[in-house]
């Protein structure tokens, strides 16, 4: 069998999303691209680790991670449909690997990333909002995106994340706090005039700024805005540095045991949880004084 081919009956086996279903394609097309090999049954170790170091010679230890972990995925689909008898992205191990870049965001740069909402910002308040709910839950762009006010359960202080906007293509809840619920009734206060369906999305730019145009919010329009806040500040923000802020500070705190963290960031592996977990150096610090 042909590896572009494989590649979607794994799609199609998975329901994948569309953004995972272009990155699927994407990697089994540049595996090809750089071996020349088509078949899967044509392909040895010795293929393997040597597009391994393409990869890398070329781009970076991470990138190849990413490969591999998705050709690891449509391996295990041929495996499983007897296509192959072998994976062999399951025996060649990913590299430890620890990225120089920072994606977190400190409580200072957060506390200026509020500043100028405050001061610089048009719809400062929308925004502030948005940060908000970014910040004490950790969700994804698009699953911001697709909130709606049914989502919400003031009651229960509960978010729902639908199955429609989930990388993993399955609806869970989670637990808000106070503070965020206080948010999102600010919000609701300030957005009166707008409608509060179960179905309307809540923070639908389009309705209270006239320079967006369409009738929803989208990814776009966040990480315009984030782009935009980054050059303001000279420091990198967006809505996936708070997902990994997110989780850091969770995982930092020893009353908050991985697994909860994985629950909280809908992840189906902790594996990928604890990819989103950055080292912090007084916490370090704490732990060699123990000594």
């Amino acid at each position: 069998m042909e590896l572009l081919k494989l590649t979607d009956v794994h799609i199609y086996e998975k329901l994948l999303s569309e953004a995972s279903v272009k990155k699927y394609r994407s990697v089994a097309k540049t595996f090809v691209a750089d071996t020349g090999i088509q078949n899967i049954n044509d392909i040895q170790h010795s293929d393997i680790f040597s597009w391994r170091d393409a990869i890398i010679n070329r781009s970076s230890v991470g990138n190849w991670n990413n490969y591999h972990r998705h050709m690891r995925a449509i391996f295990q689909t041929a495996v499983c449909l007897n296509y192959v008898n072998d994976n062999l992205f399951k025996q060649i191990k990913a590299i430890t690997h620890y990225p120089d870049k920072e994606n977190t965001l400190t409580d200072e740069q957060i506390e200026s990333l509020f500043k100028i909402c405050d001061d610089q910002i048009s719809y400062g308040w929308f925004w502030k909002s948005v940060i908000q709910m970014l910040l004490y839950t950790g969700i994804r762009r698009k699953q911001l995106v697709g909130l709606t006010w049914g989502d919400v359960d003031f009651e229960n202080k509960t978010l729902k994340m639908q199955a429609s906007s989930s990388k993993t293509k399955r609806a869970y809840t989670i637990p808000i706090n106070q503070q965020l619920i206080n948010s999102i009734l600010f919000f609701k206060h300030k957005t009166k005039y707008l409608p509060k369906n179960p179905q309307s999305q809540i923070f639908n730019v389009t309705l209270i700024n006239p320079r967006y145009k369409g009738d929803k919010l989208k990814g776009d329009h966040v990480a315009q805005f984030f782009t935009k806040a980054s050059k303001t500040l000279n420091f990198k923000v967006s809505a996936h540095r708070f997902r990994h802020t997110f989780a850091t500070k969770l995982a930092n705190n020893s009353l908050i045991n991985i697994k909860t963290v994985q629950n909280l960031l809908g992840h189906s592996s902790v594996h990928t949880t604890l990819g989103y977990v950055h080292p912090n150096i007084n916490n370090m610090r704490d732990a060699v004084d123990l000594l």
